[in-house]
């Protein structure tokens, strides 16, 4: 315990200290939420608009006289075509070493 004498106010303000600390602390968690979903409403129109942009782009090849097939040939992804996952390797376990003991 201690010995210091607290008033009321000061105990009233190093309460309210704390509290506005913790309201601070969640607003702006909420803030940061609220850019985060904008940002990723904006990525998403902008993937969207991208694949409509590569599916008209796909169709006028098409209509220039391309087959799907000798598109594909040429490495072109077809619209809806799932892109290639780049394969990462995994590290080499290290060899197992046995010890003797007696």
């Amino acid at each position: 315990m201690s010995d210091a004498i607290v008033t009321p106010e000061d105990a009233a303000d190093a309460a309210r200290r704390l509290l506005e600390a913790n309201v601070n602390e969640r607003v702006n968690a909420v803030r940061e939420v609220a850019e985060a979903a904008n940002d990723a409403d904006a990525k998403e129109r902008d993937a969207a608009a991208a694949r409509d942009r590569h599916t008209r782009a796909w169709d006028a090849a098409l209509k220039a006289g391309w087959s799907d097939k000798e598109l594909r040939q040429t490495g072109a992804r077809a619209p809806g075509a799932a892109t290639a996952k780049r394969r990462t390797r995994r590290p080499a376990s290290a060899p197992m070493t046995t010890t003797e003991s007696e």
